[in-house]
């Protein structure tokens, strides 16, 4: 593989934090929750660093969100909401001219997916959501409740772990 190309991935990614530090801090660790995971579930190096690339681009699409949604202090609206979940779908046409896009691209446009299909863009159900956008999506989830937000505190690791421990089935896996 081309360290070049892996490196322009990457570039892409600290666009996202130049722009909005909050959502680079949170890439750099859900790539290293998702790398965690994936080597915890007992898959090889090379596809548990694919999967980390993976987590560090999944937000890339947030680079369309307008700023004064991406940084809104309270509580969104349904129409600010609805606009944020469209940046999986601008984070695919970013990367998808990009050489090395299939290595990445799923994760990126499937981490909002839920196994019961009531996730986002595309409302997959579980055997259609890639294993390494299941993991992800939980290393996104257990990144966003254990972090503090404009609009509440950080939430005690225990009860994250409840959360996404209730949410078997439906939501991961």
């Amino acid at each position: 593989m081309n360290d070049a190309l892996i490196k322009s991935l990457l570039v892409l990614a600290d666009v996202v934090e130049a722009r909005d530090p909050y959502t680079g801090g949170h890439i750099w660790r859900v790539s290293q929750f998702s790398k965690l995971l994936a080597v915890k579930l007992g898959l090889p190096e090379k596809e548990a660093v694919r999967i980390s690339l993976g987590g560090y681009l999944h937000d890339l699409g947030k680079i369309g969100i307008p700023d004064h949604i991406l940084r809104k202090k309270g509580k969104l609206t349904d129409e600010e909401y609805a606009i944020v979940k469209t940046h999986p779908l601008i984070g695919e046409k970013v990367i998808s001219a990009h050489p090395l896009a299939k290595m990445v691209i799923r994760p990126m446009l499937e981490h909002h997916e839920r196994l019961d299909g009531k996730g986002y863009p595309n409302g997959l159900h579980a055997e259609e959501i890639d294993q390494a956008s299941q993991i992800v999506a939980t290393a996104d989830v257990l990144d966003a409740l254990t972090s503090a937000r404009p609009y509440r505190r950080e939430m005690p690791l225990e009860r994250a772990f409840q959360i996404l421990d209730e949410g078997r089935g439906t939501h991961f896996t």
